[in-house]
């Protein structure tokens, strides 16, 4: 029988875990601080929100991450425990103690020394998802945990997909899923494929600490997603005079709307972000503009 989360409380077992204190109830899942005896380190239990028969996009979410999370390794993600049967539902996983890339958001813009730092090490942990064959396709400041030794940590891969896996979102669903402002163009189009999506979304994450603001605002509807097809953002060294021309063609090239006009691979916007002598100036680093109305209108 699925557990029930209205009826959940501190000092419960569930599947031999003892529920230690909610930390989110709402959403697509019920999320606890859990313990077990053989269990040494901080660990926590998610539990969907819906039954099985009520919200079929928790669901397929849900079973992709318990597909794609034990198939993880490394310090850039939670350590896999267990999973729950179809009639039980649950993932256990390890608690990542560190810091959310939420709480930066607080102070925005950041000093740039800040951007190239937290910007590297998430590309880094970005080239470490693509090794592993997994396009996280939901790349956002929410699903990004800097642990204390530096490391970032990418978490939530509900609309992942795994490229030797069936991937059930686009067996399930014709709509693209994502979250407004980061989901990439060929996203919006229903290319769920290439692992340049994630370089697009962490040039968005890039673009947002640098400036202050969202390159494309956060429609919520396919509309507005549609937009980042042919209307290009504000240059940020329009918004942020201090940003300098090498920051703004790493942040432009990366959110290019073609993904061969993006970096490669995540290693080398990495690279670039640590060896800013050595970045390739083109007329990204010094436009101060947006496109010309004539240009959009080519495009749309």
């Amino acid at each position: 029988m699925a557990v029930d989360i209205q009826r959940l409380s501190p000092g419960d077992v569930v599947e031999g875990f003892r529920l230690d204190e909610p930390l989110q109830t709402g959403g697509m899942s019920s999320i606890w601080r859990v313990s077990r005896g053989d269990i040494d380190f901080p660990a926590i239990l998610k539990i969907p929100f819906l039954r099985y028969d009520e919200d079929q996009l928790s669901i397929v979410s849900f079973e992709t991450e318990k597909i794609i999370l034990p198939r993880l390794h490394g310090p850039h993600f939670p350590r896999f425990i267990a999973a729950g049967s179809y009639d039980n539902p649950f993932i256990a996983m390890e608690f990542v103690t560190g810091t959310p890339l939420e709480a930066w958001l607080e102070r925005l813009p950041l000093e740039l020394d800040e951007v190239v730092r937290l910007g590297a090490r998430i590309a880094t942990a970005v080239q470490k998802l693509h090794e592993q064959h997994v396009i996280h396709l939901d790349l956002k400041p929410d699903n990004v945990i800097l642990r204390p030794a530096g490391e970032a940590v990418l978490i939530d891969f509900g609309f992942a997909r795994h490229d030797r896996l069936p991937d059930l979102l686009a067996e399930e669903f014709d709509e693209p899923v994502g979250t407004g402002p980061y989901i990439s163009p060929e996203q919006v189009l229903g290319v769920r494929t290439d692992p340049r999506s994630d370089l697009f979304a962490l040039g968005v994450i890039l673009y947002y600490l640098a400036t202050g603001k969202q390159p494309f605002g956060d429609p919520t509807r396919i509309a507005g997603w549609r937009r980042r097809l042919y209307v290009d953002p504000e240059p940020p060294r329009k918004l942020n005079g201090k940003i300098p021309a090498w920051l703004q063609e790493i942040i432009l090239r990366a959110i290019e709307v073609d993904p061969n006009d993006r970096y490669p691979t995540a290693a080398q916007l990495a690279f670039d972000l640590n060896n800013p002598d050595q970045v390739k100036l083109t007329a990204r680093a010094e436009k101060l503009k947006r496109d010309p109305i004539t240009t959009v209108w080519r495009r749309g």
